[in-house]
């Protein structure tokens, strides 16, 4: 009985480890490919800041219902403060400048934009590093 036992953990745990590979692969998949339909919606739609800021925010709710986590909320919180800060610290000093900025001279959609770029480069990171060294827990 206890053979049986030892039998059906070791099982379990080859296919534990299978599943986060696997699961890190489409993962990876996914967000690149979210992450390049979301730059090709932004290069067809820039010169509309408000439809550009409703396919922001749907691209991430969408991506969020089907593949909920919760630290990507903190991510993505972090990304849209701190992203526009540097870009309003860098238009006000002449660094560069927006074509159709809407308040602190920078466009609506600029907060979002780096709040979901900040979700998408930590997440294709640990996907290509779960590829070499296999993570536990994120």
């Amino acid at each position: 009985m206890a053979d049986g036992v030892v039998g059906r953990q070791s099982q379990q745990a080859q296919t534990m480890d299978k599943a986060p590979v696997e699961s890190a692969r489409f993962s990876l998949v996914r967000d690149l490919f979210i992450f390049w339909l979301v730059i090709f919606l932004a290069v067809l739609c820039w010169r509309n800041n408000v439809v550009l800021t409703v396919i922001l925010v749907l691209a991430y709710w969408v991506r969020y219902y089907f593949w909920p986590n919760r630290e990507d909320h903190v991510l993505y919180v972090g990304g849209a403060l701190l992203g526009p800060i540097a870009e309003i610290i860098a238009t006000k000093v002449g660094i560069w400048h927006y074509t159709l900025p809407t308040f602190l001279n920078i466009p609506l959609w600029l907060p979002f934009a780096w709040g979901f770029a900040a979700v998408l480069i930590m997440r294709i990171a640990l996907g290509f590093v779960s590829r070499v060294i296999p993570l536990r827990g994120l």
